[in-house]
């Protein structure tokens, strides 16, 4: 479970273009806290052992229904207990209040808002509260659900695999039913992130979800002291960018934090990583997100979970899904194999999103015939009096055709007397004529382009195909040549064969002061090659929108 604990740090200026304007804010930061489960054993002593010979609490019995057995978790707020209800044998998770913090009346008041707004959600993917009270010493505590599981991050391994698409959707989807039972209840977690979700087996259901800690969420009817103006409030990477600024939130920052998360799942690492807080939450006020296809290859992500995960990313409120049921329906979309909202509406956007070239193709429905099987064999007559029709309909309009054809060569003729005329000889060919079979469809090859430079554009001879990282098509079994540039760096044009599907195209920054040349070398071994004398066009005459990575946009701007 969540404990809170907090700290004054300044936040850089959400309005670069007016760099007087720093803000001082305060960041609460959550402390993390191991999950309700029992710690593995160690063979060396840790604070954790040496801290369960001397707790107080351990072996001792509250309000005379609870014993407490062992420590599960502990933060910055209190510690997290397993115990046991002694009248029906029961297994029950135990948050107690550090004493010192229950001196204090906000704090005191937080953490009985939590216990109130997670029992008030009833809903099974959420946390079930069943009791509250206080100790002697002046603490209190509230009893939660045992869980025998494990948290989201341990679907996340070290090498950072992304999660297979089918899991990816049952666990997300299962998490937005949750919240959306939460918003609707007019209460807002506002600390989403992979350490408040637990998995656990439910009967058949392996990846049960269950969503933990509402310590620090946020209801309709709380008063202004308990969420001061200016303060942010949950875990920088999973942050949304009104959290970020300080600014007011509603159930849409739970959007966002579900989108971060997706995302991770979808890629296998963070949407906005640095190496401080302050970097973290400048990248969620401003920055683009690298699309998700240029870090996977394209054909592991479905453009239709992409454009999902793109849209609860969304830097301004009116652009996400307002929404967890609006949400719900385009997974559902997605998951029955049709095109979720979000692709129109992404790829509307300028600079936003873009699709593969076959995405909105489909099989062909098989061929009916016109006339049933079983009619077919009753009535013969019936197809014989068709093919009939058939060939009395060619015949008139070929004579039409041919009568077209002869009056047209009358008025075209000179007028010459018969003896002028010239003699053609029967002919005696039996060759027939040739068949011209129309030209095959060219398939194109989609090849990623990805570059070091920020900004950086994609030509394809004089069209500009849009921002690094971005698809090129190649015709295949061709070769195609593009450009790719940026201001202060050397251009570089490099030729593509469509036996990569991502290249990589390293940029040299230019020195100050001069202008170096644009180079044609190519960051393949292979030598340079002229293009091909016809090279069909891309199967898309508009220019592609762009999906930069290193875009810095001003989420805040009308």
């Amino acid at each position: 479970m969540l404990m809170s604990d907090s700290s004054s740090v300044p936040l850089v200026n959400p309005n670069p273009s007016d760099p007087s304007g720093v803000v001082e804010t305060v960041l609460e930061l959550e402390e993390e806290e191991v999950p309700l489960l029992e710690p593995e054993p160690s063979e060396e002593p840790t604070p954790a052992g040496s801290r369960l010979k001397s707790d107080p609490y351990i072996g001792s019995t509250f309000d005379g229904r609870y014993k407490v057995e062992s420590i599960l978790g502990e933060g910055g707020m209190g510690v997290v207990y397993r115990g046991r209800h002694k009248v029906i044998d029961k297994a029950v998770a135990i948050k107690v209040l550090r004493v010192d913090l229950a001196r204090d009346a906000e704090v005191s008041e937080r953490f009985l808002r939590e216990a109130r707004a997670t029992s008030a959600i009833d809903n099974p993917h959420i946390i079930d509260i069943s009791d509250f009270g206080t100790l002697p010493d002046g603490s209190t505590y509230f009893v939660m659900e045992y869980l025998d599981g494990k948290p989201l991050t341990s679907v996340f391994d070290d090498e950072g695999h992304p999660v297979p698409i089918t899991r990816l959707i049952h666990i997300a989807k299962q998490i937005a039913v949750g919240l959306g039972a939460a918003h609707d209840r007019q209460i807002v977690h506002r600390d989403l992130k992979p350490d408040n979700v637990f998995l656990i087996r439910h009967g058949d259901e392996k990846d049960f979800v269950k969503i933990l800690d509402f310590g620090i969420a946020k209801t309709a009817s709380e008063t202004a002291k308990l969420t001061r103006h200016g303060s942010v409030f949950g875990t920088p990477h999973y942050m949304s960018p009104e959290q970020a600024a300080g600014a007011a939130v509603d159930h849409r920052t739970d959007i966002y934090s579900l989108g971060v998360i997706m995302y991770e799942m979808a890629s296998g690492r963070l949407p906005f990583d640095a190496d401080n807080f302050m970097g973290i939450l400048t990248q969620h006020l401003y920055q683009a997100p690298v699309p998700i296809r240029a870090l996977v290859p394209p054909q592991d992500i479905p453009a239709g979970l992409e454009a999902i995960i793109l849209k609860c990313l969304s830097k301004k409120l009116q652009l996400r899904y307002q929404s967890m049921q609006e949400l719900i329906a385009d997974i559902d979309k997605l998951s029955e194999g049709q095109a979720p909202g979000a692709i129109d509406e992404m790829t509307s956007r300028s600079g936003g999103f873009n699709v593969p070239a076959d995405f909105f193709k489909s099989a062909m429905p098989v061929a009916v015939p016109a006339t049933p099987a079983h009619l077919q064999k009753k009535r013969p007559w019936l197809l014989m009096a068709g093919i009939a029709s058939l060939v009395v309909a060619t015949a008139a309009v070929l004579g039409v055709v041919l009568l077209h054809d002869d009056k047209g060569a009358a008025l075209s003729t000179p007028v010459v007397a018969s003896d002028q005329l010239p003699v053609t000889p029967p002919s005696t060919s039996t060759t027939p004529s040739p068949i011209v079979s129309a030209a095959p469809t060219t398939r194109f090859i989609d090849v990623m382009i990805v570059s070091n430079a920020p900004n950086a554009e994609i030509l394809l001879g004089d069209k500009r195909l849009g921002e690094a990282p971005n698809l090129v098509p190649v015709p295949e079994g061709q070769t195609v040549q593009v450009t790719v540039r940026a201001a202060g760096y050397a251009s570089q044009t490099v030729e593509l064969d469509g036996s990569e599907k991502r290249r990589n195209i390293v940029l040299r920054a230019q020195s100050l002061g001069r202008s170096a040349p644009k180079s044609t070398e190519t960051t393949d071994r292979t030598p340079h090659r002229p293009p091909p004398a016809s090279t069909p066009s891309p199967p898309n005459p508009k220019t592609p929108p762009t999906m930069g990575t290193g875009e810095i946009i001003n989420p805040w701007a009308k």
